[in-house]
C-alpha cells in the first residue's frame, strides 16, 4: 500500500509538470499569433514595425510616424490591420489657392483641382470655371485659380444725338450758315447682356432695344458762294483752277489761217475771235463759261474777265491760251502761270 501511495504522487508532480510545458507553449504561441509585421510607406522611406496592434493609428504610433492636418493614411487610422499589410501616408504640400478675391497659401495631399477644392470646401456655381482645368494634375507650388462667372441683364435709357444735316446753298456767302431746323435729341430702351469674371466686366452684348423718343434732325444750310475782288466790284465765282496760260492771236502763226480763209477770225464756238476770249479744253472747262483770269506773275498784269469760246490743239488738260490782239504782245506774253476763276 506504502508503495502504491508514493507511485501516485510521483504520477501527480509528472503531469503537473507536463501540463506548466504545455501552458508554457500554449501562451507563447498566443502571443506569437497575436504579433503583426507592418509596413509603413511614408515617401521615399518604408519602415516595418512588429507588435500587437488592433488598428493603423496604433501602428503609426509604434513606428513613432507624426501627421499634419492634411497629411493622408491609406487605410484610414481606424482600419483594423492584418499581418504583412501596407500602410502609405501621403504628406501634405503647398499649392496656392486664388478664389473670392483672395490669395492663400494652402496645404493639401490631394493632386486633383476637385479633390482639393472639396478638402476646402469650396463650391463652384454652374458657369464657374477654373484655371488649370478640374482634371489637371497639381504640383507642389502651383496656382489654383476660381473664376466666378456672373450674367446680367442690364435695361438702360439711352440718348440717341441728333444728326447735322448739311445743305449747300450756293446763294449764301461762303463761311455763313443758317439753321433752317433745330436738333432734338432722342431716346432708346435698350438691354444688354453683361458677363461678368471675378466682378469685372469682360463682355457687354445687346440683346435689344426700342426707340422710346425719336431722335429729329438738325437742319443747317452752309453758304457756297465765293466772291473774287476785281477792279469792277466783287465778283462770285464757283471755283479756281491753276492753269499753265500762253497766248495767241489771229495770226497764221497761231491759227494756221490767213484772211480771207474759210473760217479765219472765228472761234470753235462760231463768234468773232476778239480780246476776253480764251481757248480752253471743254472737258476742263465747258465753252461758254464766264472766267476771270488772274495772273501769278507779279510782272504781268491780271488778264481780266474772259469767257471761254475758243479750243487749241496743244490745249489740254490745265492749260488755257489767252487772245491778244497783236503778235507783239503774243511773243512777249510766253507761258506764264494763272488762276482761272469760274465765274457764276
Amino acid at each position: 500500500m506504502e508503495t502504491d501511495r508514493r507511485i501516485d504522487k510521483l504520477l501527480t508532480k509528472k503531469n503537473l509538470i507536463i501540463l506548466g510545458i504545455v501552458l508554457v507553449i500554449g501562451i507563447f504561441s498566443v502571443s506569437s499569433a497575436l504579433t503583426k509585421e507592418i509596413t509603413i510607406k511614408d515617401g521615399d522611406k518604408d519602415i516595418v514595425v512588429a507588435a500587437k496592434f488592433s488598428n493603423v493609428e496604433e501602428v503609426l504610433k509604434k513606428g513613432k510616424i507624426e501627421l499634419t492636418e492634411h497629411d493622408q493614411v491609406l487605410p484610414a487610422l481606424d482600419t483594423k490591420v492584418n499581418d504583412g499589410m501596407a500602410i502609405t501616408i501621403k504628406r501634405a504640400h503647398p499649392v496656392n489657392l486664388e478664389v473670392d478675391g483672395e490669395t492663400k497659401e494652402v496645404m493639401t495631399a490631394y493632386e486633383t483641382i476637385g479633390d482639393i477644392l472639396k478638402e476646402y470646401e469650396i463650391t463652384l456655381g454652374e458657369s464657374d470655371r477654373v484655371e488649370p482645368e478640374m482634371e489637371a494634375v497639381i504640383m507642389p507650388y502651383d496656382t489654383i485659380k476660381v473664376i466666378r462667372i456672373e450674367e446680367k441683364r442690364i435695361s438702360e435709357k439711352v440718348v440717341i444725338p441728333y444728326q447735322s444735316i448739311i445743305k449747300h446753298n450756293d446763294s449764301l456767302d461762303k463761311g455763313k450758315a443758317n439753321v433752317i431746323q433745330k436738333g432734338k435729341n432722342g431716346e432708346k430702351q435698350v438691354e444688354y447682356v453683361v458677363l461678368y469674371e471675378n466682378g469685372e466686366e469682360v463682355s457687354k452684348i445687346l440683346k435689344e432695344e426700342k426707340i422710346l423718343v425719336a431722335a429729329e434732325n438738325e437742319v443747317v444750310e452752309k453758304g457756297t458762294a465765293q466772291y473774287l475782288a476785281t477792279s469792277r466790284g466783287a465778283v462770285r465765282f464757283r471755283n479756281a483752277i491753276k492753269m499753265s496760260s500762253t497766248a495767241y492771236d489771229a495770226s497764221f502763226e497761231s491759227t494756221g489761217k490767213n484772211p480771207g480763209d474759210k473760217h479765219y477770225g472765228l472761234t470753235k464756238s462760231g463768234t468773232k475771235v476778239r480780246p476776253g476770249v480764251v481757248a480752253v479744253d471743254p472737258k476742263v472747262i465747258p465753252l461758254g463759261t464766264k472766267l476771270y483770269i488772274k495772273s501769278l506773275d507779279s510782272k504781268w498784269p491780271d488778264y481780266g474777265f474772259a469767257i471761254a469760246e475758243d479750243t487749241g490743239g496743244a490745249i489740254k488738260g490745265n492749260k488755257i491760251d489767252l487772245y491778244f490782239e497783236n503778235t507783239q504782245d503774243v511773243k512777249r506774253y510766253g507761258r506764264r502761270n494763272v488762276e482761272v476763276y469760274v465765274l457764276e
